[in-house]
């Protein structure tokens, strides 16, 4: 099947290609045992996706096995929590950073949003950042939880604090729109350097391809490289296989 995409003719080995080169391939169990994550590692190693995401306590397994070239990615700050005890945030961010992630995913406050305090959002955000160290920073704004108005403004907030990315969701509460995509990548548009990563429900090249198509008009997304353009799954991997190894 051939489909354009943003003026580029795309049939469904390049789409698969694509979606590689940009996958955060990710497994964010708390539960999966050493079997399922050295299983997972030996796959990213296989199939070289341009990062792998896991919690803090598997930053140092993921550096030490995979090749210096795929990024790790760590969901911390008690992932997939948006609040809680600031401390303990901190703590498991330190413990992704001297693991020695690359880059850190960070649920934003998004019950702050809802709320109406987008001050102590904001304050939250700032105090977690710092402590990135100057990482690569991903915001998560779990848009499912927020209305558009709500969604655009906390994307606003995360880059005035210095997110290098913002993301979409953490999947646990819903995940990423073909709209959602438009918007954010509308809003990354008008601050030049900013990434963009949606997760959250994308789990074919069909799925995938619904989201390109709908961010075609803010962005060309399909000339982004993995620098300013993630998508974050675990079974996305399973489509592309199939494809690429025909």
């Amino acid at each position: 099947m051939l489909k354009v995409i943003l003026g580029d003719l795309m049939d469904e080995k390049s789409l698969a290609e694509f979606a590689l080169k940009h996958l955060d391939y990710t497994l964010l169990d708390a539960e999966a045992d050493d079997e399922q994550i050295m299983e997972f590692l030996e796959r990213a190693s296989r199939w070289k996706p341009a990062a792998v995401c896991v919690l803090p306590s598997e930053v140092s397994r993921a550096k030490e096995t995979l090749d210096p070239q795929i990024i790790v990615a760590s969901a911390a700050g008690c992932f997939p929590n948006p609040n809680g005890d600031i401390n303990q945030r901190i703590d498991d961010i330190k413990t992704a950073v001297e693991g020695g992630a690359d880059e850190i995913d960070i649920v934003m406050d998004f019950e702050a949003m809802m709320d109406l305090r987008p001050g102590d959002a904001r304050l939250t955000l700032e105090q977690l950042i710092h402590e990135c160290k100057g990482l690569t920073v991903k915001v998560i704004l779990e848009t499912s939880c927020l209305d558009l108005e709500e969604m655009e403004n906390a994307a606003r907030i995360a880059i005035d604090c210095g997110a290098d990315f913002i993301k979409s969701s953490t999947g646990r509460r819903g995940g990423c729109t073909p709209l959602v995509a438009e918007i954010l990548a509308e809003i990354a548009q008008e601050h030049g350097g900013v990434g963009i990563k949606i997760s959250g429900g994308i789990r074919t090249l069909s799925d995938l391809q619904n989201h390109l198509d709908s961010m075609e008009n803010a962005t060309q997304v399909t000339s982004l490289g993995p620098d300013r353009f993630r998508i974050g799954a675990s079974s996305l991997l399973n489509s592309i296989e199939k494809i690429l190894q025909k």
